[in-house]
């Protein structure tokens, strides 16, 4: 009787310890928010030309900007919540693929409900820059809702490149507006 009950806590505790172990070997999360703060920062102390395309209603207008417009210009991705974080990250599951014609591998955050303001999170890195972490491009698909209005947007990041946010408001019955806005630096 004394070995049926030191074996099944034995059991017990080797295979708690076997969960525990599979929890902890969770790959990390990457925080999109820092990647684009750093990306801002960097525009910030650049010298670089500065170009923006706004199109609102098919009506499309270009012009250059100053270092100090890119942080409002880019209020869209520096509102984020970074998912990334233990309190946000059990609210999306992730899935990672290696597509071998593009030589990359995307790290695919969804949402598991329509509640969280960002519902998709699409990270690209190169396979040859995985051991340096680089990343390529960020896209999210994020939601917000203020009443009788809803707000969806599209944000893209090209690392290093530019930015663009697609915003589609719809204001109680009224159609909706289409904004396009991108920021290029050379």
């Amino acid at each position: 009787m004394k070995n049926i009950l030191s074996l099944f806590i034995f059991l017990s505790l080797f295979i708690n310890s076997c969960k525990e172990k599979k929890e902890s070997e969770k790959e990390p999360v990457i925080s999109v928010l820092s990647i684009i703060k750093g990306q801002v920062n960097h525009i910030d102390t650049s010298f670089y030309q500065l170009v923006k395309t706004e199109t609102v209603d098919g009506k499309t207008d270009t012009t250059y900007i100053k270092r100090e417009e890119v942080r409002g210009l880019a209020a869209a991705f520096l509102s984020l919540p970074d998912i990334s974080q233990n309190h946000y990250s059990e609210n999306y599951t992730e899935d990672r693929l290696i597509d071998a014609s593009q030589n990359t591998l995307s790290i695919t955050s969804t949402a598991k409900e329509e509640k969280p303001e960002i519902q998709k999170q699409i990270i690209i890195i190169p396979l040859d820059e995985l051991a340096s972490g680089k990343v390529e491009s960020i896209f999210i698909d994020r939601s917000v809702r203020v009443n009788d209005s809803s707000i969806q947007q599209k944000l893209f990041w090209q690392i290093d490149q530019y930015f663009q946010v697609v915003s589609i408001i719809q204001k109680g019955n009224e159609p909706e507006k289409v904004q396009i806005t991108k920021v290029k630096w050379d």
